[in-house]
């Protein structure tokens, strides 16, 4: 027997030292947790509110640059993202499928959208269609005056956000 043990950096058990930084450390994660929607680049959870009346043109989202959207209703999770208005429809697109907020859509496209405070429940909709997918393609291109990545279409993915019913 040579006396070594199984342990693992992973098998000891994590420890908050009282130096004031990891105590300003497990504040502000505390803090982050117990806020409900997403902090800029930092996702949350669920998003708070009430419900608004889907409108009947999306034109009222044209100067909007950042929405909130939540996915996942079983366990909220939301992000701050981009979106787009074509007049009875809103889109959204995830740069990478792989997102998780992307694969939650896949698994239950209900959602909750947040343009300007005002909550929209939603069901969202793969965009597949070259012509349609390609138009909003353009939409964001253009209200977002980014450089159109030209593996988009292969490795991220447009939503229709549509009134849930």
């Amino acid at each position: 027997m040579t006396g070594q043990t199984n342990a693992t950096p992973y098998s000891e058990p994590a420890t908050v030292s009282n130096s004031p930084n990891g105590i300003i450390a497990l504040l502000c994660t505390f803090l982050l947790s117990a806020c409900g929607g997403p902090i800029g680049p930092i996702a949350g959870g669920s998003l708070e509110g009430e419900l608004t009346p889907w409108p009947n043109d999306w034109s009222i989202a044209e100067d909007c640059e950042n929405v909130l959207l939540e996915t996942n209703p079983a366990k909220p999770y939301s992000v701050t993202i981009w979106g787009v208005g074509d007049q009875q429809n809103f889109y959204v697109a995830a740069g990478k499928r792989s997102n998780r907020w992307a694969q939650n859509i896949e698994q239950n496209p209900q959602v909750i959208l947040d343009v300007d405070g005002k909550l929209y429940a939603a069901k969202a909709q793969r965009v597949v269609e070259n012509v349609l997918f390609e138009k909003i393609r353009r939409g964001f291109v253009v209200k977002y005056d980014i450089d159109p990545d030209p593996d988009f279409k292969q490795k991220g993915a447009v939503y229709r956000l549509v009134p849930a019913r």
